[in-house]
């Protein structure tokens, strides 16, 4: 769940590459465009300048084979570590290794671990935030469009691959490392927020506080992961022949959702055939 629109190609599109070679390392299909509550503090400009790069880097210790700069090399090996490991027990150590470096040479890039962690996970408000921009953009029926954005940001939460509660949990301790993803964050609740507020101006859903609504949603869609995201390689069991396949839990939200939002719930059914033509 969560084509994205108007993609922040300049930090953004490193970053999709790297969460889309985790997805396939782990068997997983590649999310195609994006949470707890997702930001509840003021509202600060999104679009804050990001700290600039830098291009060179160190030799390695252990050239890889891959096809990848350094510091996405880093940002590779260090989410696959997470996913394997969660994050709290992965070392700086490992990282370098992981990415064929030095130890020392990992500092040249990173300073410690939850830069690295505030780097990953910009991707998790970033491409669903580009999906609702473009929504804006098309200026459609909000009521397709919002069964549109939740399939998709449930499908791409499940195929992001470490639990974004533990994100949160670190965040704590490094507040201007995560001071960006903090920002998106809170630019994709607003957005949803907008979103959701067309969609009672025009009489499409019922006379909810479209604020909280946002909030619950994205929320709702992050409560996926926790159950669907396997832990020490076990997860809640699905059907009795197996799993649930992420398509069918995303469109399964999203219908739930818009049942309960809709004016006229008994108009689900043409919302979802224009949301899936």
């Amino acid at each position: 769940m969560l084509a994205a629109a108007a993609r922040t190609v300049n930090a953004g599109a490193a970053h999709f590459t790297v969460w889309k070679q985790i997805g396939a390392a782990q068997g997983r299909s590649p999310a195609r465009g994006r949470g707890t509550v997702r930001g509840m503090s003021s509202r600060p400009d999104a679009s804050a300048e990001r700290p600039a790069r830098r291009r060179v880097g160190r030799p390695r210790a252990n050239p890889t084979a891959g096809d990848l700069a350094p510091r996405d090399e880093i940002l590779a090996a260090a989410a696959r570590l997470f996913a394997e490991q969660g994050v709290g027990d992965v070392t700086m150590s490992e990282i370098a290794h992981r990415a064929g470096l030095r130890q020392a040479s990992l500092y040249y890039w990173f300073r410690r671990k939850e830069e690295i962690l505030a780097e990953i996970v910009e991707q998790v408000n970033r491409v669903p935030l580009d999906f609702v921009l473009k929504l804006e953009e098309e200026a459609g029926d909000p009521a397709v469009q919002l069964w549109r954005l939740i399939r998709f940001d449930v499908g791409a939460l499940c195929a992001f691959p470490f639990d974004i509660n533990e994100v949160h949990r670190l965040s704590r301790r490094a507040p201007e490392e995560f001071e960006v993803y903090w920002q998106e964050r809170q630019a994709l609740n607003d957005g949803v927020e907008r979103l959701i507020a067309r969609g009672v101006e025009a009489g499409a859903f019922r006379p909810v506080d479209p604020r909280l609504t946002a909030l619950v949603v994205l929320s709702d869609d992050e409560g996926v992961q926790n159950w669907h995201r396997p832990l020490d390689g076990r997860r809640l069991a699905g059907r009795p022949d197996g799993d649930y396949p992420v398509a069918e839990i995303a469109e399964f939200v999203a219908d739930m959702t818009l049942r309960g939002l809709l004016a006229d719930p008994d108009d689900l059914g043409r919302v979802r055939a224009a949301a899936t033509p």
